[in-house]
This record gives structure tokens, sequence and C-alpha cells, in this order.
């Protein structure tokens, strides 16, 4: 596949059909605007609303509220740039196609690259995450490691061969997650705020205002995933209209849970309390409905882990296509099934280093490095968002003073949020990213020099 240009832009900016692939098979567009809702939402509202009310209320106490409404306006103008960026280029692989359009071929390699190893690391840390919810229901399989490194092997390869079978099976299950997900989670906040006492709200910032940054830096991390509908571009019904619309939709549908839910928690129960749980949500469910209501949570908090990793999964093996074709990836994650019409052999690749990152989960020896790793790997995700503010910002083109103001208040916000997390962790994130680096020239003399600038 040739490299993309300016000049390949019609249509006012859109870009033209991708061309063939070389093996024949071809994506299909199976994923209508419901599907792509339901992966931006999934994407963003996992298991992080259900345990960061506890977090914020160590670090900032009910100031965390504004905390998430900061969060929320900030990623307002990430949102319209992928809504914009996306209708414009719609070719499979999001970030990366931006940065590499306005930037080259080595910008595009390094958002791939970080994006592409966030991914498959993040899934590591989202399954995991699922079982322990499990577990909570099940005493035998808490107390078995083997028992729970098996469940977490079962839910990686049962998605990922969902995903093999089509993006239409994979939407279908993101869409039933997500109801299952979110009108639990807006029945508890609803109810919780007949419950509200103005009272628990003080003192409102216990630590300082100046703590709004460590706030910030841990709800950074609910809308990882706003950029979901732009990654499996070429599958998606309508991407002229659908893309816009699945990204603002997702937007608003996971910030009015986000800033629901963070009102509801810090309002009807003392800070205390939130800080102290490690089930707040639940904690609040069954103060407001009864003990059962927890378990209801319990269960909605499955759900929304199952959604996040479904979702990830299908980006996984989206994220390196268009890399891989233009010969800046690893070549084999361009395959397509020429069957099934997905990037199988992208979406196994994937799963694959997933269970090894699972070994080292299950490794209490190695488990301190698993999470650090982690760590390391959710800051990664920020510097695609950081190249597709830029990109949009450099491919607007001329009189566009509108769309230039929001990618340049999309860029500043997102950078402050890198600065947030800390220098240790940006630091090490540095080398992560540095890291893939050697790999560049030999992955570009590897690839076919048709495709390469």
């Amino acid at each position: 596949m040739t490299r993309l240009t300016r000049e390949d832009t019609v249509d006012g900016g859109r870009l033209a059909p991708a061309p063939a692939r070389p093996s024949g098979a071809q994506l299909v567009r199976g994923l209508s605007l419901l599907g792509t809702v339901a992966l931006v939402v999934g994407n963003m509202v996992g298991t992080s609303v259900y345990t960061l009310p506890a977090s914020l209320a160590k670090e900032t106490g009910p100031y965390g509220i504004v905390a998430w409404a900061f969060v929320a306006a900030g990623y307002f103008f990430v949102a319209l740039v992928y809504s914009r960026l996306g209708t414009r280029f719609p070719r499979t692989g999001g970030p990366y196609v931006y940065a590499r359009m306005a930037f080259g071929d080595f910008t595009g390699f390094v958002t791939v690259w970080s994006y592409w190893v966030s991914a498959i690391i993040g899934n590591a840390a989202i399954v995991t995450g699922a079982v322990g919810y499990v577990a909570g229901f099940s005493p035998l399989l808490e107390s078995s490691p083997a028992l729970r490194f098996g469940l977490a092997l079962t839910l990686v390869w049962g998605l990922c061969l969902i995903n093999v079978l089509g993006v239409r099976q994979s939407g279908r299950v993101q869409t039933a997650v997500m109801f299952l997900n979110l009108i639990p989670l807006a029945l508890v906040a609803i109810a919780s705020l007949f419950y509200f006492d103005p009272a628990n709200l003080h003192p409102f910032a216990p630590n300082g205002l100046g703590s709004i940054a460590a706030g910030a830096a841990l709800v950074v991390w609910a809308y990882s995933g706003i950029e979901s509908a732009t990654v499996p571009a070429e599958e998606v019904q309508a991407p002229e209209r659908t893309i816009r619309r699945g990204t603002m939709i997702g937007y608003w549908v996971g910030t009015a849970i986000f800033l629901l839910t963070a009102l509801a928690i810090a309002g009807s129960l003392p800070n205390a309390t939130v800080a102290g749980s490690a089930r707040p949500i639940a904690v609040a469910a069954e103060h407001a409905l009864g003990s059962w209501a927890g378990a209801i949570v319990g269960l909605s908090a499955i759900a929304a882990a199952l959604g996040t990793l479904n979702g990830w999964i299908l980006m996984s093996g989206r994220i390196p296509l268009s890399a891989a074709e233009d010969g800046l990836f690893f070549r084999p994650l361009a395959a397509i099934h020429p069957r099934f019409h997905t990037p199988a052999v992208g979406l196994v690749v994937g799963a694959i280093v997933t269970s090894l990152m699972l070994t080292l989960y299950f490794s209490q020896t190695l488990l301190d490095a698993f999470n650090f790793i982690v760590l390391l790997s959710v800051l990664t995700t920020l510097l695609p968002h950081l190249l597709a503010a830029a990109a949009e910002f450099t491919l607007a083109g001329r009189g566009a003073a509108m769309p230039k103001l929001v990618a340049a208040i999309a860029f500043l916000f997102v950078l402050y949020t890198m600065y947030g997390v800390g220098w240790s962790v940006i630091g090490w994130g540095t080398l992560l990213v540095a890291a893939g680096l050697p790999l560049y020239p030999l992955l570009r003399r590897a690839g076919a020099p048709g495709a390469r600038r």
C-alpha cells in the first residue's frame, strides 16, 4: 500500500477508499452506529469507574468532582479532534494514520509502537480485573491462583475468537455488555442521589485546590478509548457520518455516567467511607437500596470489564494493521482472514502477548514488575492523543481557524495530563517508547519498497 499524502484526499478532505490489499482479502463494514457507540463507551466506562471514587477520595476528597468535570471538559476537545480526523481520513489505525500523514513515517512508527504496546499490555490488566470481580462470587476461584489464571486465559482467547469471527459478532457482544453495565450503574447513581447530604462534601478540598492535578491524572485513564471509533474505520458503516456521531455520542454517554456517579458517591457517603472502601459504588448501592444491590453492582462491574476487554482486543488487531501494510510495522500483522475478513493474525499475536503478560501477573516474584509495566503502558495511551491533536492542527488547512483552536486546546490539555502523572513515570514511559526505536530501521528495510517514503 502506498504512503498516504495530502494529495490523496478527495471530497473536501476525505480520503479516497483504501487501495485493494495484495492478498485480496478485505475488511467489511459491519460496525453500525450503535456498535460504534458501544465500542467507545465500553472502552471508556470500564472497571476504573468502579474503583476511581476511592482513589479520588484519598487524593482530593469531594474536590474530585471538580477533577472529573475538568477532565471531561478537556476531553470534549480531544473527542472533537478525533471525530473530525476520523471522518476526513477513515483508514484503519486511527492515531497512526493522522500522525504519519502530518509528520511522516518516523512519527507514525512511534505512534503505532506506543499505542500497540499499551493496548496489548493493558489487556492483561483488564482481564485480571475481570477475574478479580468474578472471584468475589466464588470462594473456590478466590483461593486458587491456577483457576484464576485459567479463567483469565479463557476470557482472553474466547473474546479473541469472537473478534476473529467478525466485527459484527464483536459489535453485538459490545452492545449487549454496554447495556448490562450502564443500566445498573445509572440506577445506583440515581438512587444514591436521594441520600445526598451536603455535609458529606465538607471539607470540600482537604488536600488543597492544587490537588486537582493529581485528581486529573487519575481520572484521565477513564477516558482512554475516546478514539476507539477511529481505529476500525474501514469496518464502520458510513464512516463519514458514523465515526463522528459514534465518537461524540460515546463521549456524552460516558461523561454523563462519570459525572452522575461521581456526584452521587461523593454526596451520599462520607469521604472517609469512600476512601477506605475497595468497592465504593457497591457500598453506595447497599446504602441506598439494600444488601442485594451490592451483588448487582458486582455483576455490573464484571460486564464492564468484559466490555472493555472485548473492545480493546478488537482494537489490538486494528491498531497495527495499516502500519504493517505501509512497511512500518511487523508485516504479518497486515494479514486479513480470507473468510472472516478480520485482522486475524494481529488479534492472535495480541492475545499471545497478553497471555505472556498474565504469566508475569500470576507469578508473585514478578508481580511488581508487571504492575509497573502496566502503569507505563497507561501513560503511552496519552501519546497518540497528543500527536493526533498536533496532526489536526497541521492538517486542518488554511482558514480552518476553529479546528486549529480546538486542536490547540486538546494538545495543551493532554500535555497537562501527561505532566500530572509525575516525572518518574514520564521518564520510564519515554524509555518504553525508546525501546522500540531500534525496530524502526529494521522494519522499514523489511517492508515493501513501494510502501516506504
